[in-house]
């Protein structure tokens, strides 16, 4: 008979304040784990998972079922260092318990990240998603709004979100309210919200924090890169203060000789760093950030040519002020030159992966 495994799973690492640690095996281990935890958190959806695993275990055993629990739990902030520890810990259980069917039980849609994670690992073989019966009274709607509103404020990973971007908000405002750029307040709120819903959105946080803690490399040249871009914003906000934030064609042109040349130098210092980073391991890849950074180069210098171009001529005689400036021509042969580049050393490199596999 296969041996079955009920796995209670703790997403955001709650179990940890009972002082176990994960992965927690054994009926009476995971009650002792539930009973410290119950008594510290008892209002917490993941107690009522613990229980409906042992409740689980306990029906599977009375069948007669060669069957065994247990807990893994993840992270309460990163999302990637949840998914390494669930599975780490699922290979874990695999070796020790030799056995690969999995009865998964879980309480939120947050917890179904795991489901991908665990199936390159074992065979899930059923999935128990715990629902908390709730009376329908105002009174009790009432509790549990100061339930999740108590969990958005204490849990770190749901207040980073619901008081962190507010906050962040709140703070611009009042700062610009204080300026001379007040009456663009909230244009730049709208702006700075949409960037964070980006951000967030494709968790480009946690690549970057993952990208910090992989090398020094990486973490001077993004110290550098963001120096580099507040220079920039810093000077174009003095360039634009000076002109009274004026937005004739000349003071465009002006702001954009200003700050475009510090971003394309932010950007070439972040591929220089990744650039560094693969000379170092010997990587055949490094041509990819010299290209890159010759793109960045060249960019920056067409798109200011671009825009002296459009702020020098009227409306009308654009079009053709571009191609008299070969500036279309200029375009397209950049592209046709940077996709052959591309397309010549992604052949070298293929053919040299090939050469070191036979």
């Amino acid at each position: 008979m296969t041996k079955i495994v009920v796995v209670a799973v703790d997403y955001d690492d709650d179990i940890s304040l009972s002082g176990f640690e994960t992965p927690i095996i054994g009926y009476e281990n995971v009650v002792n784990a539930s009973v410290k935890f119950g008594t510290l958190k008892p209002d917490d959806s993941d107690l009522n998972v613990l229980f409906h695993a042992l409740s689980t275990y306990s029906s599977l055993k009375d069948r007669g079922e060669d069957v065994e629990v247990a807990v893994i739990s993840g992270h309460p902030e990163s999302h990637v260092e949840a998914g390494k520890r669930i599975r780490a810990q699922a290979e874990y259980l695999v070796n020790i318990l030799n056995s690969r069917d999995f009865i998964l039980v879980l309480d939120s849609v947050e917890d179904e990240l795991v489901i991908p994670v665990i199936q390159g690992i074992a065979n899930i073989v059923a999935l128990e998603r715990v629902v908390v019966e709730q009376l329908r009274g105002v009174e009790e709607t009432y509790i549990l709004f100061g339930r999740y509103l108590r969990k958005a404020i204490e849990e770190p990973r749901f207040s980073k979100v619901i008081l962190g971007i507010p906050g962040i908000l709140l703070l611009v405002f009042a700062v610009l309210s204080l300026t001379p750029l007040s009456m663009y307040v909230w244009e730049v709120m709208v702006g700075l919200l949409g960037a964070l819903l980006l951000i967030r959105g494709f968790q480009i946080h946690e690549v970057v924090a993952k990208k910090w803690r992989q090398s020094s490399i990486y973490r001077v040249s993004g110290i550098l890169a963001i120096f580099s871009l507040v220079v920039g914003i810093a000077l174009t906000v003095v360039s634009a203060a000076s002109r009274n934030f004026s937005y004739d064609p000349l003071s465009v042109r002006t702001y954009a000789e200003v700050v475009v040349p510090f971003i394309a130098l932010s950007v070439s210092i972040l591929f220089t760093g990744r650039l560094i980073n693969r000379v170092l391991r010997r990587s055949i890849r490094v041509w990819r950030d010299i290209v890159a950074v010759l793109v960045t180069v060249l960019l920056a210098r067409y798109v200011l040519n671009l825009i002296e171009v459009i702020t020098f001529y009227p409306p009308d005689e654009i079009v053709k002020a571009l191609y008299e400036y070969n500036l279309i021509q200029i375009f397209a042969l950049i592209s046709v030159l940077v996709v052959a580049i591309v397309f010549l050393m992604s052949f070298i490199e293929y053919q040299m992966k090939l050469t070191r596999q036979t």
